[in-house]
């Protein structure tokens, strides 16, 4: 995706008010994470992390780690190669605070014609430290923002991804007012590491209902502090296929124990004809998602991003069950007897 070139100097906001200076070395930067792309002349949001850069060995890398293929980055003005990952989270080192920083921007067209941190502006330098006038409360900023009166964050993130630190610094640049609310939890967990800290850089789902009724998603930008490298791995751990439990020839039974005592072992209920049926219903709907795995079905199946209308009834309908799905899945993957099964809530 095209992006201006960011108006020097960036400033990160902490939560006492204060600026401190960052310095973002673009020559040690060796590409970029993007959330979107343009597509045929057209901006289009992405499931999974888009990355740039212009040395084919780091995008080779790139789709090695986070899976993807190597193609020409067809964006006008941006970096030579680019790898449409199938990842929506990375685990990234932060190097601190500092590599965090935040301002405001109005652009009109290629021009910079507001640039503050919120209190103060950071430019033009005839103006740099007089009041900027902006609200001080977020949701004022945001709806002048909208108007198209006022500015909107302009973020930098810079991280080394950490399967794979010594490839270099990647940075993420993002105008997401979500993101800007949580800087200063951010700056605080970021402190209380002693060092790098590693992080989980993730596209998060979010679904919701218009008040005209219609279901409507989009990915955000969420960066999560997790602790230390030294206690935390640069991967998660393999999610593993649950082993369904063995059957017995009666039902289980379950007693009561006093607070505090062993649970004693519970025998696992066969599986009955509903929860049969309701496996079906789960595999049906992964057939039409291309979903593997209970939790992604359960996913897909709110997503809206779905292209025929034969699809998008398919899914109204997906909608209606996914409380009852997600209920069955759990109860059966934990061999628990599922609810009564209803004739109305099959799919066809």
């Amino acid at each position: 995706m095209r992006e201006a070139s960011a108006p020097p100097p960036a400033y990160s906001l902490k939560p006492d008010g204060k600026r401190i200076g960052m310095t973002q070395s673009t020559a040690s930067q060796v590409g970029r994470f993007h959330a979107g792309r343009i597509s045929e002349g057209l901006p289009r949001a992405l499931d999974a992390w888009c990355v740039t850069t212009d040395d084919v060995a780091t995008a080779t890398r790139i789709a090695d780690l986070l899976g993807g293929e190597v193609q020409p980055n067809e964006a006008d003005g941006g970096l030579a190669y680019e790898v449409l990952t199938t990842h929506e989270s990375v685990r990234v080192l932060v190097d601190g605070p500092d590599a965090l920083a935040s301002d405001l921007i109005l652009w009109r067209g290629h021009d910079v014609v507001h640039h503050c941190d919120g209190v103060d502006f950071l430019s033009p330098e005839e103006k740099k430290g007089q009041p900027c006038g902006c609200p001080r409360l977020l949701e004022d900023r945001k709806t002048e923002a909208k108007r198209g009166s006022g500015p909107s964050p302009s973020i930098d993130l810079i991280f080394r991804i950490a399967a794979a630190p010594t490839l270099g610094e990647f940075r993420f640049r993002s105008g997401s007012w979500k993101l800007a609310e949580q800087l200063g939890k951010l700056d605080e967990a970021l402190r209380h590491v002693d060092g790098p800290a590693m992080c989980e850089l993730t596209l998060e789902l979010v679904l919701y209902t218009t008040k005209m009724g219609r279901h409507v998603g989009y990915r955000k930008p969420v960066l999560t502090v997790l602790g230390s490298p030294d206690t935390v791995p640069a991967e998660p751990p393999p999610t593993a296929e649950p082993t369904p439990p063995p059957a017995s020839s009666g039902p289980s039974r379950r007693t009561n124990r006093s607070p505090g005592s062993t649970a004693p072992a519970l025998t696992a209920p066969p599986l009955s004809a509903s929860v049969d049926v309701d496996t079906v219903l789960l595999r049906r709907a992964a057939e039409l998602l291309g979903t593997s795995g209970h939790q992604e079905t359960v996913t897909a199946a709110l997503s809206t991003v779905l292209e025929s209308k034969h699809h998008s009834l398919e899914l109204e309908r997906l909608r209606k069950q996914v409380g009852h799905i997600a209920s069955i899945a759990d109860q059966a993957l934990r061999g628990e007897s599922s609810p009564a099964y209803r004739s109305e809530d099959t799919i066809s």
